[in-house]
């Protein structure tokens, strides 16, 4: 199955991410079929061919949630959004905690 995924590039302390389509059984930093844009956490920058990736995702590719939550922050367009989890807490807050 192919996979968008982020493949960490960039340095030591510099992190900088390419954002590219593979096999879901390779390694992330070798194996990839296209690099499709790359993203910079350090200023939060994403700069992807979002058409692209839609036809990938037309033609079966699954996204990381990673990725499809920054596609979704970035587009805000709902195809990404059915790719996010949403989990639930397990963790009890602070003040629960004390009251316990």
């Amino acid at each position: 199955m192919l996979t968008i995924r982020l493949s960490r590039q960039g340095r030591t302390k510099k992190p900088f991410f390419r954002v590219v389509l593979t096999e879901h059984t390779k390694p992330v930093k070798a194996g990839f079929k296209e690099v499709l844009g790359w993203y910079n956490p350090l200023t939060h920058t994403l700069e992807v061919n979002t058409d692209t990736i839609v036809s990938w995702i037309a033609q079966g590719a699954k996204p990381s949630e990673r990725v499809a939550k920054l596609l979704y922050t970035h587009t805000k367009n709902d195809l990404f959004k059915k790719f996010i989890v949403v989990r639930e807490r397990t963790r009890k807050s602070k003040s629960e905690e004390v009251a316990a």
